[in-house]
């Protein structure tokens, strides 16, 4: 991708690598095909190579992210499927990785929807917490109805999908070895990663 940074521009080592990503992108398109945003909303600018055009637009012309930047950017997974197929090697993960920095020292987000991300940041790292807030939604689920009258449609959406049994802790105690009812067949290595 042919790119237009000004000089003053690339003295910035962020703006210098976002433009050295930028050039290894051809617009083949074969990223569209995994993006699962993409497939799910086809729409251009939720498929890795829409995003990179706003992404580009946005660090060229040195703008604070617009919300429709924020919007798809936000929109993005970060499952980096798209890097799988891309036969040029742009490196995805570091380029929205920037954007995401750049959107949140010049974006500008509404009281709703900082207070959601503030929100989920101090919950879904820390199984308890999860836990005890999907309790506390399970309570609240026959109140969706009022939610979406007073515009929280976003939340009466995410307390809709909150599961009916109640999730208890896991009896996980950290790694070990587990005796077998049956007969010794075969010795078994599990190797715990995150791609198992």
């Amino acid at each position: 991708m042919q790119t237009s940074f000004t000089a003053k521009q690339l003295k910035n080592p962020r703006i210098a690598e976002v433009d050295k990503i930028l050039r290894r992108c051809v617009h083949c398109g074969f990223c569209t095909a995994t993006c699962p945003t993409y497939v799910l909303l086809g729409d251009e600018r939720d498929s890795p190579r829409g995003r990179i055009y706003l992404m580009k637009e946005m660090f060229e012309h040195d703008r604070p992210a617009s919300p429709e930047v924020q919007r798809h950017v936000d929109r993005c997974l970060s499952c980096l499927s798209c890097m799988t197929t891309c036969p040029s090697g742009v490196d995805y993960m570091h380029l929205v990785d920037y954007t995401r920095a750049h959107i949140e020292e010049t974006g500008k987000r509404g009281f709703r929807e900082r207070l959601a991300r503030s929100l989920l940041a101090a919950i879904l790292p820390y199984p308890d917490r999860f836990r005890f807030a999907l309790r506390a939604a399970r309570l609240v689920q026959p109140f969706t109805g009022i939610l979406r009258r007073l515009g929280f449609k976003e939340l009466a959406a995410m307390l809709e999908l909150a599961p009916a049994g109640l999730l208890r802790g896991a009896d996980f105690t950290g790694p070990g070895t587990a005796a077998t009812r049956a007969e010794r067949r075969r010795r078994v290595i599990l190797l715990a990663g995150c791609a198992q």
